[in-house]
């Protein structure tokens, strides 16, 4: 637990990561002030409102709702689990052979399973997904590799894990799964890699046994959504500390003691700094060499993909259920999967029904750099028309009842969140747990939470990166 401290303390950015941690920290005593350069909480996970309807910026779930799951332990703790439910089924994937329901119940999804892809494997291999994801996800660990000594200490809290699934982490996704699947339909190896993609944001065949277990047990924690919004959701975990918005920092440096920061509302010290933004895509604000130089050495890591995100509203048309996957039958220019992932919310309004809609799929950012006008805007023409014809399609929706429809592609994200790589840092087999930035770095007082850092991206990694840190900061 952490000692009662009133040191100042500043988070830059106010994402789920910032606002988490600014969060627990002024309740567990600091005097926390955060900087959030747009106008409002949220980053990715913000939202914004266009005519009369609310859409969600990018994250649309909210996994690890289960008890025990640190999510629901933060949002319980914040006492706002009230305002995000689980929903069943977590998600529909719908495959060239049939339609999938994922539950969080283990029988329920492996009923689903076999319906459709039967296998004399799937049971065990189902099994190991659901006891490996509640293992580690629900275990307390130390996580620092930044020095030699923080490294054995995370060993040390890491031993029981890593001595049952050591080998997992170092062995490929494919050989795991050819244990239990000596051969494999082409279509249940697309069910399979279309979940752990739109997770650890690479390819099963790029990624470790044990990433690839926790990416396919995601459903098992618990998904839900927020009928509120999902940027209001953030707003309302910010009660403890002070938040400034339209403030953008401009330059962060070392003092002797502390740090400096300076921006559009001013200039501030600090005892401690948590970066909670995008930093490897904002290096220009570090000016110490020395700070520009530790996180420069990480760009290489930040993923090479973003989204690509339609947003609309369908009139008169109710879809079943909230969260949709649908494996296309071969990969469309421009797209870099063959998956797109659809989010449904009711609207009300005026005895009218609408259905609000969020659609994204991955694309290579270098596809959207030195476009020129009209290359650009026929590109995200021709994306948003397969995203909606396919929408359409596969959810039997009349194209006049669409009656709203814009795009986001990477230099949307960059231009309103600074950031073109929406995922931030792959889970691959090049980039193991000790290569990535730790949320503790060499420099003291200053820090890391996001998904450029342990544990990866949205919700569920991001409050374990986050859990990683205020247990262990001292």
């Amino acid at each position: 637990m952490l000692k009662k401290s009133r040191e100042k303390v500043a988070v830059i950015g106010g994402g789920i990561a910032g606002v988490l941690t600014a969060e627990l920290l002024s309740r567990k005593g600091y005097e926390v002030h955060l900087f959030e350069r747009s106008d409002k909480l949220g980053g990715c996970a913000g939202s914004f409102k266009r005519e009369k309807f609310i859409f969600n910026i990018g994250a649309t779930t909210i996994p690890g709702l289960k008890d025990g799951f640190p999510v629901k332990r933060f949002l319980k703790f914040i006492g706002e689990d009230n305002l995000a439910e689980i929903v069943e089924p977590s998600i529909v994937i719908h495959t060239k052979k049939g339609k999938v329901k994922r539950f969080s119940s283990f029988a329920h999804t492996l009923e689903e399973i076999n319906k459709v892809f039967y296998y004399p494997g799937n049971y065990e291999f189902w099994k190991l997904v659901y006891s490996t994801t509640e293992e580690v996800l629900l275990s307390d660990f130390y996580v620092n590799f930044v020095n030699f000594k923080e490294a054995v200490k995370s060993v040390y809290s890491l031993r029981k894990l890593l001595f049952k699934y050591h080998k997992f982490f170092s062995k490929p996704a494919l050989l795991g799964i050819r244990k239990f699947f000596p051969t494999l339909d082409p279509d249940y190896y697309n069910f399979l890699d279309a979940q752990v993609k739109i997770t650890a944001q690479c390819p099963l065949a790029q990624t470790n046994f044990l990433t690839a277990l926790i990416c396919l047990g995601y459903p098992f924690t618990g998904v839900g959504y927020t009928n509120i919004g999902m940027g209001q959701l953030i707003e309302n975990l910010a009660k403890s500390f002070k938040y400034y918005l339209k403030a953008e920092v401009r330059s962060l440096e070392k003092a002797k003691k502390g740090f400096i920061i300076k921006g559009s509302f001013g200039d501030g010290s600090f005892q401690k700094v948590i970066l909670a933004l995008p930093i490897m895509e904002n290096l220009d604000i570090l000016k110490d060499r020395e700070l520009r130089d530790f996180f420069s050495s990480y760009t290489n890591l930040l993923s090479k993909e973003s989204a690509f995100v339609v947003y609309g509203v369908i009139e008169r048309v109710e879809i079943p259920y909230k969260f949709h996957l649908v494996i296309l039958p071969e990969r469309i220019p421009f797209f870099d999967s063959q998956y797109i992932f659809f989010s449904f919310n009711s609207h009300k309004e005026n005895l009218k029904n609408y259905t609000i809609f969020t659609a994204s799929t991955h694309t290579q950012i270098s596809k959207w750099q030195g476009l020129s006008e009209i290359e650009y805007t026929e590109r995200k023409e021709l994306m948003m028309n397969k995203i909606i014809g396919t929408l359409c399609y596969v959810f039997s929706v009349p194209r006049e009842r669409i009656i709203l429809s814009f795009t986001a592609t990477p230099l949307t994200f960059y231009r309103y969140l600074g950031r073109l790589s929406t995922g931030g840092i792959p889970i691959t087999l090049s980039n193991p747990l000790w290569k990535i930035p730790s949320n503790f770095t060499p420099f003291k007082d200053l820090f890391l939470v996001g998904d450029s850092a342990f544990c990866y991206q949205g919700w569920l990694g991001i409050s374990l990166g986050v859990k990683n840190l205020i247990e262990n900061l001292v």
